[in-house]
């Protein structure tokens, strides 16, 4: 009759423990992966998408639209779904960006990078530092990003709803239609301008995510 071996719960807990640098050096080196990814395909992704909503935007003439519907034409709205799109796709980049992140400092905390002071840890917690800091850096640039796209979308929102209840105003609201239809034109050239900043901070972004990328990946060699 064949021996059955009986569990043992304590050899278990040996192969897990030395698996578990294993597993978190794989996932630090993903999140280098993910670092490049940011930098590029997804950025580009993101790019092109402020890049359609700046076009629609500034094509868009608040003054031609409202002659076009005295005329009896539908009511042309500035277009907001490309925006909303960018604005996905942005997310996206950063919580990409902040996952990368979380990985590579698990990494670093297993290591006890984080709590070693500036004359301590040698080269690997110098090198930590360096990668926190462009962390840092491309983190303030994809929050501006996300306040300038938000920021336009609620310019977008309220032009929009200018807009509608002037077009639908009998002739004689003449003088305060012109008056709002300015502060409508105001609202849309504020959205194209901050999908514009938007686009500025983007570029930021991807260029600190550049040099994070490779300060990740001195940190990763630092350890070994």
């Amino acid at each position: 009759m064949a021996r059955v071996d009986g569990y043992n719960p304590k050899k278990k807990r040996g192969r897990e423990e030395e698996e578990y640098p294993v597993r978190r050096r794989q996932r630090a080196r993903a999140a280098i992966g993910t670092l490049l990814r940011v930098a590029t395909s997804e950025w580009e992704e993101v790019n092109k998408s402020l890049e359609s909503a700046h076009r629609r935007l500034r094509g868009f003439d608040v003054a031609d639209m409202l002659r076009r519907r005295r005329a009896g034409r539908r009511l042309r709205k500035p277009r907001g779904r490309s925006l909303d799109i960018a604005h996905g796709k942005l997310k996206r980049l950063v919580l990409l960006h902040h996952e990368a992140g979380d990985g590579l400092w698990d990494y670093g905390a297993h290591h006890g990078l984080p709590w070693q002071e500036e004359d301590e840890g040698g080269d690997a917690a110098a090198r930590w530092r360096a990668w926190k800091q462009r962390g840092d850096v491309s983190d303030r640039h994809a929050d501006d990003a996300l306040l300038r796209v938000r920021a336009a979308l609620r310019d977008l929102t309220e032009a929009v709803r200018i807009l509608h209840a002037v077009a639908t105003k009998p002739p004689g609201f003449r003088g305060p239609r012109a008056v709002w239809a300015a502060v409508a034109d105001r609202l849309v050239r504020g959205a194209t301008d901050e999908v514009a900043a938007a686009q500025g901070a983007v570029g930021r972004m991807r260029r600190a995510v550049v040099l994070e990328f490779f300060a990740a990946w001195a940190v990763l060699t630092a350890l070994g």
